[in-house]
């Protein structure tokens, strides 16, 4: 192998005289010199020069290479120019779209910023305890904790040329979805309070047994309208035409439906939640029986004039288990429908 390397390398070596007396001819023609004579018109003078023909080959060669090198640039030029019309006819579609998610990233910023006032202030009003708000973590916190979760994803993201990072509106939201999550034991303490409170309100007794009345008698000393004497009443005369329709002042089960003659002549009792019992006294017609369940607002009776009254109305009454009877009116005037 290495003789036949050998043999070859001295083929085309300069020392062989075939190679050596080819290279000499090129040299010879190389160095050949032409005459170049110049007269310029309407002068008696003229000059020459000579140039060797590797002269000549050496500006022709430069010259085709800048040619080719100008056309390159021209060619590169056209085509980074129509993706520079390409990108920019995809800029100019996208940009609004981008102005109005940022304009909206700042007023969900804002939003969430007098939510989350709110949010603490009904906390306070509730009266929650310091514990709960203990729990949620610094806003120092919150914002490293986003921007290190995003800067792992960068990394992970493929798409994303190395040392990128993500548009300052992408750490904004994320930094606002952390703020939001973590803000999440306020919100429930909140929500749980309230839906607690609106259970307690939609099963006591505030809805008004009556859509119109007159109001003939308070609850407490008066003096009655039947002997004349000083007496205590024990709930309020709502005064209106026989046969107005009498409601349900909350959900509950029937548990008296009877008659007396000196006392509420037809009347009805309900027993609801949290120890609250309603009477509805002096009704003309019954619309329901002992046992029956009832929902507020439900029609139960019409009012009448039985048992013990001076004209037709309703004699309501609002009772507590471990309290006695309280005054409906305070019930009635909660504002709760």
């Amino acid at each position: 192998m290495k003789k036949k390397i050998k043999e070859i390398t001295s083929v085309f070596s300069q020392d062989n005289p075939k190679i050596k007396k080819q290279i000499d001819k090129v040299k010879e023609k190389g160095h050949q010199r032409m005459t170049i004579l110049v007269i310029p018109h309407g002068y008696d003078s003229s000059f020459h020069f000579q140039i060797s023909h590797f002269t000549i080959l050496f500006f022709l060669g430069l010259t085709l290479g800048l040619l080719s090198l100008a056309i390159f640039g021209i060619v590169r030029s056209n085509n980074t120019q129509t993706q520079i019309n390409q990108l920019s006819k995809i800029y100019g579609t996208y940009f609004d779209t981008y102005i109005t998610h940022a304009n909206q990233l700042e007023e969900m910023k804002e939003e969430y910023s007098k939510l989350n006032e709110n949010m603490l202030e009904l906390f306070t009003l509730i009266d929650g305890q310091d514990d709960e708000l203990l729990k949620i973590p610094a806003e120092d916190w919150i914002e490293s904790s986003a921007i290190d979760t995003l800067q792992k994803e960068e990394k992970e993201d493929k798409q994303l040329d190395v040392g990128r990072k993500y548009l300052n509106e992408i750490y904004e939201l994320r930094q606002l979805k952390h703020r939001m999550g973590n803000y999440q034991r306020l919100v429930e303490a909140n929500f749980q309070f309230l839906y607690q409170r609106s259970d307690i309100l939609s099963r006591s007794p505030l809805f008004n047994p009556m859509y119109s009345y007159n109001l003939t008698s308070p609850f407490g000393m008066r003096k009655s309208p039947t002997t004349g004497y000083w007496e205590y009443h024990d709930g309020l005369d709502m005064a209106n035409a026989t046969g107005t329709p009498i409601y349900a002042s909350a959900p509950g089960r029937v548990v008296r439906v009877t008659y007396s003659n000196v006392g509420y002549g037809h009347h009805v009792i309900i027993q609801h939640d949290f120890g609250f019992s309603t009477l509805y006294g002096h009704c003309s017609r019954i619309y329901v029986r002992s046992g029956q369940e009832v929902k507020a607002g439900e029609q139960i009776a019409e009012v009448g004039a039985t048992g013990n009254v001076t004209g037709p109305h309703l004699h309501y009454e609002i009772f507590i288990s471990e309290e006695g009877k309280t005054d409906p009116e305070q019930y009635m005037q909660a504002g709760v429908y």
